[in-house]
Parts: structure tokens; sequence; C-alpha cells
């Protein structure tokens, strides 16, 4: 079941962001396999509550379901550096889901607006790859932006994946202005409160809107009004109930496609030995 009109979840949308085109092949590989399969269906736009999960397992026949209903991204500023919410209300804050379903600061793709001498800050606690992306698509689309972020560089997490050098170069050379070792504190009626990470100084930043890309929540709400309809799971014939990817936890696609493989194998035998696989391997010897 899907919610919904196409398979793919965060990848669909997020391989429609700047120079991230190439990823759509994790979704095309995965759909192309499951199109040659006469036992898989497909339900799209199937939002399903959990009385219905039951309801179809006891008519359908099936034994075990996977909830993969994915994340959001926060709006209230929580992520690595602040751990409470932050006092965001004195002006327009978007997330990247916002961003990637077509809204805009200032209405711009949803109806009015406009980009000209608009002025949008990017708080960017998560570290990777989607600050700086977000900060691209806003400056390539006539925002003025600034990136801020508490880290003493610009995506500093992609250090790992060697990106990091390419991602500070494109962001400068489009003209985005970055504030790095610089947290978020609030805002104001014509921007941000801010403070040094090291110093902590306060100071302001000015800007019309705010993207925040700090952290997500897992979407397991569905998950849970299984798990605490335990008690009715045999009636309707159903073994297992199992929250996948990022509806168990947030993490990076290549995670969220393990999560997914794992569960796959492991259906109908648990085990509880983290040294042994309930699956056959192969294993290789050196004699």
């Amino acid at each position: 079941m899907h919610q919904s009109r196409q398979l793919g979840g965060r990848v669909a949308k997020e391989a429609r962001l700047p120079g991230l085109a190439a990823w759509i092949r994790v979704l095309d590989y995965r759909q192309s396999q499951l199109d040659r399969l006469d036992q898989v269906d497909h339900y799209f736009q199937s939002a399903m509550t959990a009385q219905e999960v039951i309801s179809s397992a006891a008519e359908n026949g099936f034994d075990h379901v996977g909830v993969a209903t994915g994340s959001s991204w926060r709006r209230d500023g929580v992520g690595r550096w602040h751990t409470a919410p932050l006092p965001l209300g004195d002006l327009s804050v978007l997330t990247p889901d916002d961003l990637m379903a077509g809204k805009r600061p200032g209405g711009v793709g949803g109806g009015g607006g406009t980009s000209a001498n608009m002025r949008v800050a990017v708080f960017d606690d998560d570290h990777y790859y989607m600050g700086g992306v977000l900060a691209e698509l806003l400056c390539s689309e006539g925002y003025e932006v600034v990136l801020v972020t508490p880290a003493v560089m610009v995506s500093s997490w992609t250090v790992n994946t060697m990106e990091q050098h390419r991602i500070a170069a494109r962001l400068l050379d489009m003209g985005v202005e970055c504030r790095c070792s610089t947290t978020v504190l609030g805002t104001l009626g014509g921007g941000l409160r801010t403070a040094c990470t090291y110093t902590e100084k306060e100071g302001e930043i000015e800007a019309d809107a705010l993207v925040v890309v700090t952290s997500r929540l897992p979407e397991d709400s569905l998950a849970q009004e299984l798990f605490a309809r335990q008690d009715q799971w045999a009636d309707a014939g159903l073994k297992s109930v199992t929250a996948v990817g990022d509806a168990l936890a947030p993490g990076t696609i290549a995670a969220a496609v393990w999560s997914g493989r794992r569960y796959a194998e492991e259906i109908e035998a648990p085990t509880a030995d983290a040294d042994t696989t309930p699956f056959r391997r192969e294993l290789t010897a050196v004699e």
C-alpha cells in the first residue's frame, strides 16, 4: 500500500533536487525487479488505519505486515545542537519536506509572491547533503541565501564522502553566504537571533524566511497503533508487525534500503543471537 501515486518515497523526491538526479537509480532498479514478480501487487494512494490493516489481514490471509511509512523533517529546530524547540514564531518557517513539495518562501510555486530581493536563511544542523542542496536550489531560483551551521564548515559530514570541498565551492561560486560556527537561537521580526558556537556571543542575521534542516521524526503512528492492538492479531491471522526503514529510525537512504532487505530476509526466522543469521549465506575461509 502506498500513500502517494508512485513508489520510491523520499528517493523519488530527493532525486529532483540539484545534483541528485542520479539517485533515481535506487528506485528504478527496484521497481524494475518488482515489475517482474507476479506475486507483488501495488495499491497507490491507499493510506490505511490500524483497523483496516487488521481487517485486511483477516480477509486476504497475509501473515506479516511491514510498515515503511517514512519520516518527516522537524519544523521546531531540534537537532544536534538544540535538544528543545526554538522560538521560531516571528518568521515564515519551512522544512525540506515543504520545499520538495513545491512550497517556497514568499509563496513562490504555491501562489503569489516573488523571490526577488527576498533573503532566506537555511539553518543546517543536519550536516550532510540536504542543507547545501536546498541552499543551491533556492539560490538558483533567485533568492538571496545565507546558510547558517553550528559546524566549522558547510555540509561537514560530507568530509567522509569526499564531497565537502566541492559542495562548499559550489555554494560560494553561486553567491551563497556561509555562516559557520553559528547557531540559531530564535527568530526576530526581521531575521534570526544567533550565537557563536565558541564564544556564545550573540548576533543577528537579516532574513525574510527560514528553512530548518535539523532532524527527522519517524512517521510511526500506524505501527504504534498496530502494536497497541496486538491482542487482535491472532484472530486476524497476523503473526508480526514490523516498522522498517525511516519509520523505525530515520537515517540515510542506504540504511533504509538495508533495513528493508533485512526485513525480507528475516521474515518467519527471528533470532536473538546477533552472531547468527536466519538465512543461508556463503562463508569464505582461508586454510
